[in-house]
């Protein structure tokens, strides 16, 4: 009897393992196979989120990074993109979309940074005034960045910059930034507010359509923003002066679910890979090319421009410090230790 239970015993182990070993079989099997089903004609469908409408210049450059993507995959991927609205989805909720699933891609912006500690580091005033700066300050946050997005569920694919914000108004010419004392400015984050209080002025909060009836009824005096946003909106029509400051550096991170990437085969993470390298460079230095070249445009077409003395713009960094530390002391996680590296970078 002991004998029989014996062999039975070995054969119930011989046929466990055996099972074990054709799971793992089967699993190599099915990688393959999923590789093997992605094709031109069965492409990867994907939608792609954006911030604006699909003929503003930034949403222009998220089309041609899908398109690239289309093409440098033999067309195995295949990637609409959205604009705001057209899916049950706002920008404030892409983080979650994308991280979630519902989305595959997003152009997560300024809307998301509410719920971001280190990724929203960036967007302190004055801590970055130009496209070099910037991408030292982004050298020190990007590993705890992408620890962020992971929480969500997104893969951090790349960042991409606005360019450097300034002052605009409708009736009262800006020659220092001082001038703003009094004046109602419309703003797009918490941190443009603590420099348009900082200045004496009044921070608004007003949806982007809301812009052109807001300056001609006075619910604002003028906007931050830079030329190219300016531009890109259509608002250049309802501005007459210009103060160019500097004052902050937007940055956009390119997300994507990260269990799409990871079922991707090898050859086509490689290709998301190389498409992101190098949107990130083109889409940063199109849009501060753009931008000299809005300014250009505006200063031709009559508008009035001054430009902040660098002398001002020191004594304003100096004076934004104090704010720096208590954002950093509010938002916590190792936003202080990360600022400290900046400074450092940076001399500031």
């Amino acid at each position: 009897m002991k004998k029989l239970f014996a062999l039975l015993l070995s054969l119930a182990l011989v046929a466990t393992m055996t099972a074990c070993g054709s799971k793992s079989d089967s699993t190599g099997s099915d990688s393959n196979a999923n590789a093997e089903t992605i094709t031109s004609d069965k492409p990867v469908k994907w939608d792609f989120v954006v911030i604006n409408s699909l003929t503003h210049p930034s949403s222009v450059l998220c089309q041609e990074f899908a398109d690239s993507i289309m093409e440098k995959s033999g067309g195995r991927i295949e990637i609409t993109v959205r604009a705001p609205g057209e899916l049950s989805y706002n920008a404030a909720d892409y983080l979650v979309a994308v991280g979630d699933g519902s989305v595959q891609m997003a152009d997560v912006g300024s809307n998301c940074f509410g719920v971001l500690k280190a990724g929203a580091l960036p967007c302190l005033p004055y801590i970055a005034s130009d496209l070099d700066e910037f991408d030292e300050v982004m050298s020190v946050v990007e590993p705890t960045l992408k620890e962020e997005l992971a929480e969500y569920g997104a893969k951090y694919l790349f960042y991409y910059t606005w360019p450097a914000q300034s002052l605009w108004t409708k009736n009262k010419e800006l020659k220092s930034l001082y001038d703003v004392k009094g004046l109602k400015i419309r703003t797009i984050n918490n941190e443009l507010s603590a420099l348009v209080q900082q200045l004496g002025g009044t921070p608004v909060s007003l949806a982007g359509s809301e812009v052109p009836t807001g300056l001609q009824t006075g619910v604002v005096d003028g906007v931050i923003t830079s030329a190219y946003g300016l531009g890109g909106a259509g608002w250049d029509d309802s501005l007459n002066y210009g103060l160019i400051a500097d004052c902050q550096v937007i940055p956009d991170y390119m997300c994507m679910n990260q269990a799409e990437y990871d079922a991707l085969p090898e050859d086509l993470q490689k290709v998301i890979d190389e498409v992101c390298e190098e949107f990130q460079a083109k889409m940063c230095e199109t849009m501060f090319a753009d931008e000299d070249t809005w300014r250009t445009d505006l200063e031709s077409e009559g508008m009035v421009l001054n430009t902040v003395d660098e002398n001002e713009s020191a004594q304003v960094t100096a004076d934004m410090q104090n704010y720096w530390d208590s954002w950093c002391e509010e938002r916590g996680g190792n936003t202080a230790e990360l600022l400290e590296q900046v400074r450092t970078e940076l001399n500031k």
